[in-house]
């Protein structure tokens, strides 16, 4: 149910009376109490904009969520999520991978607590913070622009009486040196205000996850139901509904696979409208993207192609749509001022050495293609994910010895190999030969030397170890896989080390009292620990051993596939004699 922002205003009385102590009452006419009338109106109409949003589907207006949202299914959680309360009475976090609908979650979730008529929800984008600002700062400020009298000493207030919810989208937006400083504000604001619950939404192995503050829980990826029930509320006609619906059922096992998100299947309906055509595979689906993306406009004008506004040609534009990605993600901006967007836009022209209009490429991006997203004064990417894919297109594009120190540097320096990431899984996909050479060899050859892995026998045994933590509830199971020279492979250690740590994990029965484990990759901690070979008994050992000594061989087995594939690739069976 949608309610007006009148009606809000009536439900949000009661939670800041009893926060803050305001009174609400005809009697009183006094101005405070006006003033606070009034701004009970901005805060209560605020919170009903939350729900409005810009899509990449209609990117003109702003429209009701409620228009496009499916229902968000959350792992673990059996029943229909209307409320937080659904999920969890404590503060949480929310997992989602990208494109899955995290934010779009947060906003229905902070008007649904609204009109509990309970708690105070307060929305905020954490890409908003400013630099030197902290946290409460920011949330304060943010409240004082709707209610001008609000101070620190009433968000205090209205913390500790549990009346104020918190939801903190995108942490994984926040500059990666910023991070520990506000996983520490909000770590002390969960010992000072008990009664006040965050909900903070991140990607997959986000930091705020590794919190004892906080439970983590997983949205579910879209199945068949939720794809229909998208496809039925972005497209009217029931006709279309159909084919599109079909044509997902009998796709090939990689469009199944790709559509797991909201903002896929998005994507998916918005190419068949523009090209009446199903992408046969994951490298067609996003090579057609930009094309597409342009032809949306003019599908319905019989034999009429729409003039860029930089009367450039679409590759061209692609072009520069994608080494506009390269700049902007090397630094760290998701969100641009007009002046930033269109110096960098003058980068990119210098660049390809290409004479036109800064302005109207800007034009381009923001109103034909649509990649870009005004809002307000600042320009933004429409998702994260399309700034990584035209990323790791320029990349694609270039020579072979770019790509090489493109690897070199994801191999070297961990916190840029954090930061393409999802860069690197496109590329994993589109440059299989160059990604596979140049950095996933490399990466098994390191954990090779460090863990002294011959068949049969290794040393990944000798470097687990177990910590005890200021959390007398939680032990430390890690395993020591980096020194100076190692890189840190999240998706390496994933898949090769992670399931070892979850065998022994249900195995091991320490000396202590404690039960509970949790893997740790912080290699500081290896001078505090003790190799887990001293709380085990010698059975249990060998166990472990012959389960280390399986990853190790699959370890060296992966060397061997991915090497043959180079090796295959490399070949060309052509007798050229015979052309003599």
């Amino acid at each position: 149910m949608v309610v007006t922002a009148a009606v809000l205003t009536t439900l949000l009385k009661d939670p800041l009376t009893k926060a803050l102590g305001w009174t609400f009452s005809e009697a009183l006419k006094g101005s405070r109490n006006q003033k606070i009338e009034k701004s009970l109106e901005s805060l209560s109409k605020r919170i009903t904009d939350v729900i409005k949003v810009k899509t990449f589907y209609q990117i003109d207006e702003s429209i009701d969520l409620h228009r496009f949202y499916v229902p968000t299914r959350v792992n673990d959680v059996s029943i229909n999520i209307d409320t937080v309360s659904k999920i969890d009475s404590k503060s949480i976090v929310l997992e989602g991978t990208v494109g899955q609908g995290k934010s779009i979650f947060m906003r229905y979730l902070t008007y649904q607590e609204a009109q509990q008529g309970q708690k105070v929800p307060i929305f905020f984008e954490l890409r908003r913070l400013e630099n030197s600002q902290s946290l409460e700062e920011a949330i304060t400020s943010t409240i004082s622009n709707w209610i001008p009298f609000f101070s620190e000493e009433n968000f205090d207030k209205v913390a500790q009486s549990g009346h104020l919810v918190l939801f903190l989208d995108g942490f994984d937006e926040i500059p990666h040196e910023r991070i520990q400083n506000i996983i520490n504000e909000i770590e002390g604001w969960c010992v000072r205000y008990p009664k006040m619950q965050l909900i903070i939404s991140a990607r997959p192995e986000s930091e705020i996850q590794k919190s004892t503050y906080f439970k983590t829980y997983k949205l579910s990826s879209y199945t068949l139901p939720e794809q229909d029930k998208l496809i039925e509320k972005l497209i009217p006609n029931r006709e279309t509904q159909y084919v599109l619906k079909k044509a997902i059922k009998n796709s090939s096992t990689q469009i199944k696979y790709l559509l797991k998100t909201p903002l896929m299947v998005t994507l998916f309906v918005m190419q068949y409208k523009a090209t009446l055509a199903i992408p046969e595979n994951q490298s067609e689906f996003y090579e057609n993207l930009f094309y597409s993306l342009i032809l949306r406009h003019d599908n319905t004008k019989a034999g009429f192609r729409r003039q860029l506004n930089s009367g450039l040609d679409v590759s061209t534009l692609q072009g520069l749509f994608e080494e506009f990605c390269f700049i902007t993600k090397n630094s760290e901006k998701l969100v641009l001022s007009k002046p930033e967007t269109v110096r960098m836009i003058s980068d990119c022209l210098t660049s390809q050495e290409i004479q036109n209009s800064t302005e109207n490429i800007l034009k381009d991006f923001s109103t034909v293609v649509c990649l870009l997203l005004k809002d307000g004064l600042e320009y933004s990417f429409i998702h994260r994910s399309i700034q990584d894919y035209f990323y790791s297109s320029y990349i694609n594009k270039k020579s072979e010895k770019a790509k090489k120190e493109f690897y070199k540097a994801c191999l070297q320096n961990e916190r840029f190999s954090n930061k393409v990431d999802n860069v690197l899984s496109f590329l994993e996909r589109s440059d299989t030969y160059n990604y596979n050479k140049f950095f996933y060899i490399p990466i098994i050859d390191q954990y090779i030397n460090f863990y002294q892995i011959n068949y049969n026998d290794n040393t990944i045994i000798d470097n687990i170890y177990l910590f005890n933590s200021s959390d007398k509830n939680i032990n430390y199971l890690t395993v020591i896989h980096m020194d100076e020279t190692v890189s840190l492979s999240s998706k390496f250690t994933s898949i090769y080390i992670s399931p070892l740590m979850r065998d022994i994990s249900k195995s091991v029965s320490p000396t202590s009292n404690n039960s509970s484990y949790a893997m740790s990759s912080d290699t500081s901690l290896k001078i505090q620990g003790e190799p887990l070979k001293k709380h085990v008994h010698e059975t249990l050992a060998t166990e472990i051993y012959k389960k280390s000594i399986d990853a190790g061989n699959a370890i060296l087995q992966a060397r061997t596939d991915f090497q043959n594939y180079i090796v295959k690739k490399d070949g060309l069976n052509i007798d050229y004699g015979k052309f003599k």
